[in-house]
């Protein structure tokens, strides 16, 4: 009797265990574990995992069109457990996990575990897919231990596994790390997760506080709205929203104004419901209201924006301000993920294109609705950078639960002019009256000649002369900076302008000193020949601070900035020596432009020889070079300031320290000597 009841009681709990449902997540996304299965695991505890897994695995619904999941396992060696399409449906992955290997190596490499998540399972043809958020869930019960492999101290192999999560996250994956146990390392583990790492980090006792309810829940929550457990709450409205002057009416601001204006509007899934996509509809035809909608001067476009971006109506499209409210209020939703990037990248390429009614001579302003993260942060951050450089004036208006540096990484500067922030859609409507105001007045902003003309800068062009770019389009750089010479009001106690051009060899055209007017400039650019050769960027660097910015060549230093443009169309033949040589020039307090033009150039080159990454460009051809002309102008006359000691090693967050630096200048002292010698 008493065999009979324990069989009973086995029977219920394993009813009450697994039969018992558990709340399915409703989401898309790709979803990689990374596990852990080196010798301090026991055995047993190594069950645990897997079951925690496939418990995981229960809570959502496993398909092409919903989540998928893949694993690698790893200890001294990384093992390919199954990608993301080996499985179609909850079962056959269930059956995946339970065949997860125990490898019981002797080492821990974190960091190859990851590096083979990134390039391997999120790899095109491995089942990912690319309009849905990517999660990568690293599990693990101590710290990086290369072992006797790849012959990396404990300290360096700690160092690999931050690089490789920095990469995967730069690549847009979201990284949730979960230590187990007493042999964790916190600071690992947090810089292995996105931030913030409450959200992102867990870390349980041992393998059985695991394997609870609790943890189970929370983390696949969590990973099915991995975008939105970024964001930060907005608690406050005032401190973060631009005001406009008391009394001033945005109707009378905005009549007689001509602009082309763009909306890019959130359709995402978090927006929950068809009534909420009203009120952001809503909102936007506010706005409209008190633009001056008609042929010669408004003109308004709009697109949406989820798993794709969608054209809704261009520019041309509408002149009347009735029926431009009523396109505006027949949008329909379609919910999805928040590619905020595709969005951007339509507003570039097609939003403002002449073929779609954008006009020149007219402000073209971009304003962007949205309520979260966007999914691809990465590509989002290099579209909007884009977006900007093209002179586009951006407004971003976050909604609840936003992340604020996203926001202003998509705003124009200055943030506290361009970036509002709401509680939610329904508090959209406070905003309406500032944001028009705010739109119809930097239609006002001076033009890229008023702004230069209350500036004094010495400026000196750097211009690749080689082999690659060809007599033709070489004429159409020396064209392009002859037009931005034109923007600067030049003169003895002016701007003064000086050129390089470099190949195999650099060669001083003109000093800073040469001519005094615009004419004189112009006429000298279009004498310029063109010498052919190797792309040779140190050595122009090098003449630039050496022989350009001296008092001999007519630079006057003082509080008189000392600005550098670099144009160029491939990687230099010396990539350490022209790190070596940027980084000469930002110490020295010289503000370096970067602009790269054509499919040969390496953006991480650019960055590096730009101030910041608000200071280099990158077009597609040299008759592309037009299109940045007025935003590099007016950066340049903007940012004209001293910036002694602000390395572009800071910036970047590289952290170079004073050691590098004292080798750079003792490499710059034995280029000097051997020259000498020559």
């Amino acid at each position: 009797m008493c065999t009979i009841k324990l069989y009973l009681i086995v029977g219920l709990l394993i009813k009450l265990t697994i039969g018992h449902p558990v709340d399915q997540m409703k989401c898309k996304a790709d979803i990689a574990f990374v596990v852990d299965s080196s010798s301090s695991i026991w055995e047993v505890d190594f069950g645990v995992q897997k079951d925690f897994i496939e418990d995981l695995v229960r809570r959502f619904d496993v398909g092409p069109e919903d989540v998928q999941f893949a694993a690698v396992s790893y200890s001294a060696n990384v093992y390919d457990e199954f990608k993301f399409n080996a499985g179609s449906d909850q079962s056959s992955v269930i059956k995946d996990v339970g065949d997860i290997r125990y490898s019981q190596g002797p080492a821990t490499r974190t960091y190859k575990a990851i590096e083979r998540m990134r390039t391997y399972l999120f790899a095109p043809g491995k089942g990912s897919r690319d309009d849905v958020v990517h999660v990568g869930i690293i599990l693990t019960d101590g710290t990086t231990n290369p072992g006797n492999y790849d012959r990396l101290s404990t300290r360096m192999g700690k160092a690999e596994t931050q690089k490789q999560a920095q990469l995967a996250k730069d690549d847009g994956i979201y990284l949730f790390a979960v230590g187990i146990g007493p042999g964790v390392n916190e600071d690992e583990l947090r810089g292995i997760a996105t931030d913030p790492d409450d959200l992102f980090m867990i870390k349980v006792d041992s393998y059985n506080q695991l394997n609870t309810e609790k943890v189970k829940k929370v983390l696949s929550y969590r990973a099915c709205h991995a975008v939105t457990t970024q964001a930060p709450p907005v608690t406050s409205l005032l401190p973060i929203t631009p005001t406009k002057p008391q009394g001033e009416d945005p109707k009378e601001v905005c009549q007689g104004k001509p602009a082309d204006v763009f909306f890019l509007i959130d359709e995402s899934s978090s927006i929950h419901s068809h009534e909420n996509f009203q009120l952001e509809l809503s909102f936007v035809q506010q706005v409209i209201d008190y633009l001056d909608v008609s042929v010669d001067l408004t003109h308004v476009g709009a697109l949406t924006f989820s798993n794709n971006a969608t054209m809704r109506f261009p520019l041309n499209q509408f002149t009347n301000k009735d029926e431009l409210k009523s396109a505006v209020k027949a949008i329909d939703w379609r919910g999805g993920n928040t590619f905020t990037n595709e969005a951007l990248k339509m507003l570039k390429n097609d939003g403002f294109a002449v073929a779609n009614g954008a006009r020149k001579g007219v402000a073209h302003i971009g304003i962007i609705i949205t309520d979260g993260n966007s999914t691809n942060p990465y590509k989002t951050r290099e579209e909007a950078a884009q977006v900007l450089n093209k002179g586009i004036y951006m407004f971003a208006i976050g909604v609840g639960s936003v992340y604020r540096p996203e926001l202003n990484t998509l705003a124009s500067d200055p943030n506290s002019d361009f970036v509002f922030t709401v509680e939610n859609l329904g508090a959209l409507n406070k905003i309406k009256e500032i944001l028009a105001y705010r739109v119809c007045e930097e239609n006002q902003q001076d033009t890229p000649q008023e702004i230069c003309r209350q500036q004094t800068a010495d400026i000196v062009f750097v211009a690749d002369a080689s082999t690659s770019i060809g007599q033709s389009d070489f004429k159409k750089l020396l064209s392009f900076i002859g037009e931005v010479v034109s923007q600067f009001d030049i003169g003895v106690d002016a701007t003064r302008v000086g050129l390089i051009t470099f190949a195999n060899t650099s060669k001083i055209e003109f000093n800073l000193n040469s001519y005094t007017s615009s004419a004189e400039i112009n006429k000298a650019i279009s004498k310029v020949k063109y010498t052919t050769g190797l792309t040779y960027t140190a050595e122009a660097i090098q003449m630039m601070f050496d022989q350009m910015f001296t008092t001999d060549s007519g630079a006057r230093g003082g509080d008189i900035p000392q600005i550098g443009i670099i144009i160029t169309d491939g990687n230099s033949r010396e990539p350490k020596k022209t790190y070596a040589m940027a980084g000469a020039a930002h110490e020295l307090g010289i503000r370096m432009f970067a602009i790269g033009v054509g499919q040969y150039i390496v953006e991480d080159e650019l960055k590096v020889m730009s101030s910041d990454l608000d200071s280099y460009f990158m077009v597609d051809d040299f008759s592309a070079l037009n299109s940045i002309r007025q935003v590099l102008t007016t950066k340049t006359c903007k940012k004209g300031t001293k910036t002694k000691g602000k390395r572009m090693s800071e910036k970047l967050g590289l952290e170079i320290e004073e050691r590098r630096l004292q080798e750079i200048e003792t490499f710059i002292d034995i280029l000097k000597r051997a020259e000498s010698l020559n």
